[in-house]
């Protein structure tokens, strides 16, 4: 797909994400259980002795490339009506499958029936169509991303994937930021039971960028985002107790550590000298851009209904530099 499609993917700031995934990502789950414990899903941050912190837009933007601006990705999102869309062709190929239709969503099924083999070498392979990309993009979303609770590919993404699919600029970082808060919540609420799907992959990196003593070494470039650096780093090893412990024994974080993604020159707009006079255009885009950052709100988290969780970066101003 790369091979058709890597620029598109560039031009909509999901290609750094979707490779990450081109090595397994392994789950730190002594990380992840130590630091659940410390989350609080009235606020959506982590309490700890010295106050808060969370995850937020501009981490998601420094971390994965994501774009805070584009189409607000919510329930009411519909991908334009084409010709040879994904969404047609599904619909035919259900009904010819009737009772089999649910069993074509399982991965390994839904794989067969629209994977397509890649080569950079080939150039005998046919330029691939709508169908073929959003066929990709909905099972990247599904399996990878969103890690659906259901353990197959979900039509519920299908509209975000032909959005993608037709070159559309969506504003993925909110949304991704509102999967994990709401990852968080259904499990601190339900006796931190594992049954819970969700990007808890995504709250796993933001661990590893705000707290450096608890993974490997990492090597990041400066014109990839921080994640794809820590998925190649060594794994460190660290028992449950220890997380605990280290999380409960913290007392204060220094500014270099709370600002650690301002401190690189990717993404781009993260770069820039705000001492130099800018153009009406770029000013508008840094205004726009900022304003996602830092404008409490409600962030959108479902698409087959109506699902909301609340943003507070006014709560962690000093992950900002504005302390």
């Amino acid at each position: 797909m790369e091979h058709f499609f890597g620029q598109q993917w560039k031009d909509q700031g999901i290609y750094h994400l979707i490779k990450l995934f081109d090595r397994p990502l392994v789950m730190d789950r002594s990380l992840l259980a130590a630091a659940l414990c410390f989350w609080s899903s009235a606020t959506n941050t982590m309490n700890f002795r010295f106050g808060m912190m969370t995850p937020t837009v501009l981490d998601m933007a420094s971390l994965f490339s994501l774009s805070p601006l584009g189409v607000e990705v919510n329930a009411a999102l519909v991908a334009p009506e084409v010709e040879g869309s994904f969404k047609t062709t599904w619909l035919t190929l259900a009904r010819l499958a009737e009772n089999k239709a649910k069993n074509m969503l399982n991965y390994s099924n839904f794989y067969s029936n629209f994977g397509v083999e890649d080569s950079f070498e080939d150039d005998a392979i046919a330029p691939l169509g709508e169908v073929e990309h959003t066929a990709f993009l909905l099972y990247w979303l599904c399996k990878f991303v969103f890690c659906t609770q259901a353990n197959k590919v979900t039509l519920e993404f299908a509209h975000l994937a032909d959005y993608l699919a037709q070159g559309g600029r969506l504003a993925l970082s909110p949304f991704l930021l509102g999967h994990i808060y709401r990852t968080l919540h259904d499990i601190v609420t339900d006796g931190m039971k594992p049954k819970h799907g969700g990007p808890l992959w995504a709250f796993q990196f933001w661990l590893q960028a705000y707290f450096p003593e608890l993974r490997g070494v990492a090597s990041p470039n400066d014109n990839e985002p921080l994640a794809n650096a820590f998925a190649r780093a060594p794994k460190k090893h660290n028992a449950t107790a220890f997380c605990y412990k280290f999380f409960y024994s913290l007392t204060e974080r220094t500014g270099t550590q709370f600002r650690v993604r301002l401190a690189r020159p990717f993404p781009m707009f993260l770069a820039h000298d705000l001492s130099v006079i800018l153009d009406g255009e770029t000013e508008n885009d840094l205004k726009e851009i900022w304003g996602s950052f830092l404008v409490s709100r409600d962030l959108h988290c479902d698409l087959s209904k109506a699902g909301a969780e609340v943003y507070l970066p006014n709560f962690v101003a000093r992950q900002f530099g504005l302390i």
